[in-house]
């Protein structure tokens, strides 16, 4: 390939592909879709996430969110908790048991990437992410230098406090 952007196409697709087939098998022992793993993570890595929000962060109805949710749920992996402040709001929280495989998916996935990008030095891989961050930001249409994670906070002003949990099933 002569033109550097069909290249790098071509290398995020390659990429894209490796993962899926070392993700792919440690999601389904695990007994998840790669749908619920990905709005587990985003639950867990996201302040005080809602329905509304996470459906307008990844570009899907909240139909969707409240389906994929639904089984979560049903597992005891994640709860919904309705705002003390405004009681249309509800916040999603990832329970012990969902963050206990969260970090097991994780940690399987961050071990397989460990191995492969072994003797790449660090800064090089800092550089690589921060180019697929900037590349994917940029496909997204996000504005602005700091744009590598779309929206990577709910509003601040409409975030209460988080109560703790009698059940013990947020960290």
């Amino acid at each position: 390939m002569h033109d550097a952007d069909a290249a790098l196409f071509a290398a995020v697709q390659t990429l894209h592909r490796a993962m899926a087939e070392v993700v792919h098998p440690i999601l389904d022992r695990a007994g998840v879709t790669n749908g619920q793993f990905f709005l587990l993570f985003f639950i867990e890595k996201m302040p005080l996430p809602t329905v509304g929000w996470i459906a307008d962060q990844l570009g899907v109805r909240m139909s969707t969110v409240t389906h994929l949710l639904n089984d979560l749920e049903g597992r005891g992996l994640v709860r919904r908790e309705r705002s003390s402040e405004d009681r249309r709001v509800v916040r999603l929280f990832v329970t012990s048991r969902g963050s206990k495989l969260l970090a097991r998916i994780e940690g399987h996935s961050l071990e397989k990437v460990r191995a492969a990008s072994s003797g790449i030095a660090a800064a090089q891989k800092a550089d690589a992410a921060r180019l697929l961050s900037e590349v994917a930001s940029r496909m997204r249409g996000d504005k602005g230098p700091h744009a590598g994670v779309r929206g990577s906070r709910p509003p601040a002003a409409s975030a209460p406090k988080r109560k703790s949990d009698t059940r013990g099933d947020r960290r």
